[in-house]
């Protein structure tokens, strides 16, 4: 029966997953586990299809379509519910139980890739981000950058409710929170660092951002880890250093003295969702030795 496949299902899934995300402005910029996030199981295998919807009876319900999954670490539910306090911006949610989701996915049809991968979001007939709101993985910083839609887990409950393909637009959720807190809408692709040099300079590369500058048009991106002499940065090949506060003195006043920004993550990150590129001194957030304890 159903019910026992769903027991067997919840039971297949009920190790955690996990993903980095990163960080909310609020916080000092860096990385978070998220570990566990999206993961809570209802206690009887009949709760989780009555929050989730059943498994879908149409087998190529979502035939020809891309998933990818990505669950919000507390952090990201607590700027969505600030983000609501003065404004009527709060993301709705409910119940998400990422592994039963996907498994609905996949009982349609659908194809779920484990990771991002641009060439086979490309290949599908449509690529959709799954979430249970905005967050700030991994994956939904990607999938922003690249101009893949993210949409709500809602939309797969109220497809396999009734059993046919709902139009995905209307359960679109918002690029994330802007600088000022404020909820950004979703929007296609765009180019931020359309013709940027970039310079990365940090303990250990970050792949992260160096994906989303390449995505957002940068021109080219080069990693400089910190243990290495900083005087050598040649003057005039890059418009821009992405650092934090482990940056050697010495990379900061070449650079400095060359008169090239430096910034921190933070402004990759606000780029993206703004879908615009934001001024490199126009938020603290922005300095790349910014940290949350200094600016009260």
């Amino acid at each position: 029966s159903q019910h026992l496949f769903i027991c067997l299902i919840l039971w297949h899934f009920s190790a955690s997953s996990s993903e980095t995300c990163v960080s909310s402005p609020a916080q000092r910029v860096g990385v978070c586990n998220t570990s566990g996030s999206g993961t809570d199981l209802p206690g009887q295998a009949g709760d989780v299809a009555d929050t989730h919807g059943p498994l879908p009876k149409n087998t190529t319900l979502f035939m020809g379509f891309a998933f990818m999954l990505t669950a919000s670490s507390e952090i990201d539910r607590l700027t969505n519910k600030s983000a609501s306090d003065d404004e009527d911006d709060y993301v709705e949610t409910g119940p998400y139980n990422k592994a039963y989701t996907e498994s609905q996915l996949q009982a349609g049809g659908g194809f779920v890739l484990a990771d991002f991968n641009e060439e086979q979001c490309k290949a599908a007939y449509q690529s959709l981000l799954i979430a249970d709101q905005h967050c700030r993985t991994r994956k939904y910083l990607l999938c922003l950058a690249s101009g893949v839609p993210s949409v709500s887990h809602i939309w797969v409950r109220d497809c396999c409710k009734e059993n046919k393909l709902l139009n995905y637009r209307n359960y679109l959720l918002p690029a994330g929170a802007g600088p000022d807190e404020a909820i950004v809408e979703w929007h296609p692709r765009c180019s931020p660092f359309k013709a940027l040099r970039v310079l990365l300079v940090f303990e250990k590369p970050v792949e992260l951002w160096a994906q989303l500058i390449t995505m957002g048009g940068g021109s080219s991106v080069r990693h400089f880890q910190t243990d290495k002499d900083g005087s050598d940065i040649p003057a005039g090949k890059y418009d821009l250093v992405v650092t934090d506060s482990a940056c050697p003195p010495l990379v900061e006043k070449n650079v400095t003295s060359q008169e090239v920004p430096l910034v921190s993550p933070e402004w990759i990150i606000q780029s993206v969702i703004r879908g615009e590129r934001m001024g490199f001194h126009s938020k603290p957030q922005y300095r790349h030795d910014y940290s949350s304890s200094s600016s009260s």
